[in-house]
């Protein structure tokens, strides 16, 4: 079943059958030159395609766009061999792009979905021809980084710790109730959006769509659980990650904000130190997925990083 999504006409919510699984996935054609490069865009932790809706138009102009709900998330189903681990959600991300028919492609990774990508790119180099890493799951250098967490750390997750923390207690006794709920919402929504209440609601009312109704194989807890589990041992270690950092061959454009509560604008400088070849953009008074927060800056910028790339 395909559904054109009506706030983005040229979006369409549809499956690809993936090794016999019905993957969710959003799409838009390319409005660009035939020889257009395809764009395959991954999600973070707990997100779906969705994430991604308000730049997919902007991005057909390069070529054709595909965001994809990787298993246990948004509307695609868990498959009993699936490890639900990064290296795994790497090799699912493989066997969509072939099931698309793509030898090659630009990867988009918000996230989780960046760090997805950057072992990815490291891994498999002939297939990544660009990449561009969104607030990135990655590891601090040294896990002695966990020590001393951002302003913006402390700012961002302490009120979802305060409302989750009186939600648990109050619940206990049996008193707690809908305002609670709505509380750690917003704290939520304030990792990403600075102003809740400004947020498009017909992007709020599409990713709820994916909250509203069970889907057979579709286990977030379970999903969440062991992709965290999975993204954990790499930060206790961050030896490996920063090793891909290294291997990386594809051009590569990395984008975070100063206001990131997940991902500190810190760890993103660093990794810039590292790669100077690499486009940076760590911008002022901005989240956790940019692409949500300001889709109009993202896409300036990504069109900038990729003329550039072209002219040189």
């Amino acid at each position: 079943m395909s559904t054109q999504l009506a706030d983005w006409p040229s979006v369409t919510d549809t499956f690809l059958e993936v090794d016999g699984r019905q993957v969710r996935i959003l799409s838009a054609p390319g409005r660009g030159a035939s020889d257009a490069r395809p764009q395959l865009l991954v999600h973070g932790l707990g997100g779906s395609s969705v994430t991604w809706v308000e730049v997919m138009e902007g991005l057909s102009e390069h070529g054709p766009v595909v965001a994809v709900d990787l298993p246990g998330f948004g509307r695609t189903p868990i498959a009993d061999d699936d490890p639900l681990t990064m290296h795994g959600y790497v090799a699912f991300v493989l066997d969509v792009a072939d099931a698309l028919g793509w030898e090659s492609f630009t990867l988009h990774g918000n996230s989780m979905g960046g760090l997805v990508g950057t072992l990815l790119a490291a891994d498999d180099p002939d297939r990544v021809d660009r990449l561009v890493l969104v607030s990135p799951a990655l590891p601090p250098r040294s896990p002695l980084g966990f020590l001393r967490p951002s302003r913006a750390t402390i700012d961002g997750m302490l009120p979802v710790a305060v409302s989750s923390l009186t939600a648990l207690a109050l619940g206990a006794v049996g008193l707690a109730g809908p305002g609670l709920d709505a509380r750690r919402n917003r704290a939520l929504l304030r990792l990403i959006f600075p102003d809740p209440d400004g947020v498009d609601r017909a992007v709020l009312a599409l990713m709820a769509a994916d909250f509203a109704e069970d889907i057979e194989g579709v286990d977030r807890r379970r999903a969440l659980l062991a992709a965290t589990c999975s993204i954990s041992s790499l930060w206790a270690d961050p030896r490996q990650t920063w090793r891909a950092i290294r291997r990386i061959q594809s051009p590569t454009l990395l984008l975070g904000g100063t206001k990131d509560a997940l991902v500190p604008a810190k760890v993103l400088r660093s990794v810039l130190a590292v790669r100077p070849d690499w486009e940076g953009h760590v911008i002022d008074d901005r989240r956790h997925a940019l692409m949500l927060e300001d889709p109009e800056t993202y896409l300036r910028l990504f069109d900038g990083w990729g003329a550039g790339a072209a002219a040189a």
